[in-house]
């Protein structure tokens, strides 16, 4: 019981950090101002022709379409992307033991799988609104909801007798194509006289999402709310656990 009540506390303690992680990004996007590309051009003018490049550091949320000059290739799709991730693995079947409620073994076959390839690109894109376009440097950002471009699976020319049968090779895409509409939390920055959203210079948020400002806030409340209440019940449980134990 004593273990058990441990685990239960430890899995709170996680909840618990996860649920300071969104509330983290909640403030950090409330306290962050919204730009236009015209405004952030004239910040960056104004700023590096009076101080300096090495003086601009603004913290910018920016909504746009994205195009880019020299896409890269989805490896399956072949659409136009920005960013992609390309995962392939082999899918196999074979007899697995487990030990059933009863205490007996039972064997069964089944399916699984296991990365054989895992590959990341992202190249330098521009965000567009009304009022003009501003460069997107995306090393570092964390790239939420990519959309999955292709599913693709391949059977194999011959399975084998093994135990571990090959059943084929699975492809997946996932990406952000050229003309999909984003929003960019990062910081805006001088590069070489090239105005340039990236990663803060010392660290900290950076995010490009398909979704909204106002759909990552109520994404992330109800995240912040549910990880909240199972911190609070895994708490209990863990604390009540250990508390049975000691007296039984």
């Amino acid at each position: 019981m004593t273990f058990i009540g441990i685990l239960f506390l430890l899995a709170a303690v996680a909840l618990f950090f996860g649920y300071r992680s969104q509330q983290a990004k909640l403030r950090a996007i409330g306290a962050t101002e919204t730009y236009t590309a015209a405004l952030l051009t004239q910040i960056h003018q104004r700023i590096v022709g009076s101080l300096g490049g090495e003086a601009l550091a603004e913290g910018c949320e920016v909504s746009g379409m994205i195009e880019c000059d020299e896409p890269l290739r989805g490896p399956v799709s072949g659409q136009a992307l920005v960013a992609y991730s390309h995962v392939v693995s082999r899918e196999f079947e074979e007899p697995v033991t487990r030990t059933n409620t009863e205490g007996k073994s039972e064997t069964k076959v089944e399916r699984g799988s296991e990365v054989i390839e895992s590959t990341q690109k992202r190249v330098a894109f521009w965000i567009r609104d009304e009022t003009g376009r501003v460069l997107v440097d995306p090393e570092g950002a964390t790239i939420e909801d990519q959309q999955e471009l292709a599913n693709r699976f391949e059977e194999a020319n011959d399975p084998g007798l093994a135990r571990r049968r090959n059943l084929g090779k699975r492809s997946r895409e996932s990406g952000l194509p050229v003309g999909v509409r984003v929003f960019i939390f990062g910081c805006a920055v001088d590069r070489g006289g090239q105005l340039v959203i990236t990663r803060p210079p010392k660290g900290g948020r950076f995010l490009i999402s398909r979704k909204s400002e106002q759909e990552l806030v109520s994404s992330a409340e109800g995240s912040a709310r549910t990880l909240r209440l199972l911190a609070i019940v895994s708490g209990v449980i863990g604390g009540l656990t250990l508390i049975y134990g000691l007296f039984t």
